[in-house]
């Protein structure tokens, strides 16, 4: 059986497992990439390769920006090594395997959709929360795609006056329903500026810190107002979040449905459902060999 090589992006590592196309994944790993430079990336991707028991059908690449397919050049606020780079040229120059390249958000919508969802639901919207604030949208059962990644809702600004986001804008929701926006609330509510981690930050919840807990419910309100207004562009039967931060959500669940059901445009109300991905952190490369294998 054909299997796919699917890679995973991130800041700093990139996720890969060889899938196929009943989406079971082998040789799952996460590689640190080399030197924090492109040829550091590159060089990573190479050692992935190399290190697998059999050659793989193709590579899916799950890129953290926006990818313009027609030039193969991508912007990536949170990986600027990869910015104006020809990604799938030089891997497949590099490994001489067909490449199939898309963002990473897009990807694990379509993950989740294909092997979640596709029997209940024509229009969804997922959402990834964690280093920043991606998005895919299944519209009428297919990946909403053009000849560039579309969908780039964590550059939606909800604060033209307020954080810089790495996009040059201010008031992202990349800066605000992020790693970085959940830490940030919890600096503003104690007034301290020490390192703390979302992890450390579910620790002081569990033990009824109340600044923690405030923390938690503050994010899930912000939450809800990106996912009303995507729920009155779109009116989705679903809106799914994954990523990191997904993992906490027993901490805002209750606040974030709270908040979207008093926000969410008075004829959407009961035509909506908010869920937490299935497919957790493995949407991505299912999402690529998805889309690779045509399913």
């Amino acid at each position: 059986m054909e299997k796919v090589l699917c890679l995973d992006i991130g800041g700093s590592s990139i996720k890969s497992g060889l899938v196929d196309i009943n989406g079971n994944i082998l040789q799952e790993n996460k590689n640190i990439i080399k030197n924090e430079s492109y040829n550091g990336f590159l060089e990573t991707v190479e050692e992935i390769v190399n290190n697998l028991d059999e050659k793989p059908a193709g590579i899916a690449a799950a890129l953290p920006g926006g990818y313009d397919i027609k030039e193969d050049t991508i912007f990536a606020p949170n990986l600027q090594i990869l910015n104006g780079r020809h990604i799938k040229t030089d891997i497949e120059k590099m490994c001489g395997i067909k490449v199939l390249a898309e963002n990473d958000a897009n990807l694990a919508a379509y993950g989740e959709y294909v092997f979640g969802d596709k029997k209940s639901v024509q229009n969804m919207v997922f959402c990834t929360l964690g280093t920043g604030f991606g998005g895919g949208l299944i519209l009428n059962g297919k990946l909403l795609q053009s000849n560039i990644t579309l969908f780039e809702v964590g550059h939606l600004s909800i604060n033209i006056q307020g954080r810089k986001c790495g996009c040059g804008r201010n008031g992202c929701l990349d800066e605000y329903c992020s790693t970085s926006g959940l830490t940030e609330i919890y600096k503003e509510i104690t007034g301290s500026n020490s390192n703390i981690n979302p992890y450390i930050l579910s620790e002081k919840a569990k033990n009824n810190d109340n600044a923690a807990i405030k923390t938690f419910e503050e994010y899930g309100k912000l939450l809800a107002f990106a996912f009303a207004n995507l729920a009155a562009l779109f009116c989705p039967e679903k809106i799914k979040f994954g990523g990191g931060l997904s993992e906490l959500s027993y901490y805002y669940m209750a606040s974030l449905i709270s908040e979207f059901e008093s926000l969410l445009f008075p004829a959407y109300k009961g035509r909506v459902k908010i869920e937490r991905a299935v497919l957790k952190n493995q949407a991505g490369m299912l999402g690529g060999a998805a889309l690779y294998f045509g399913l």
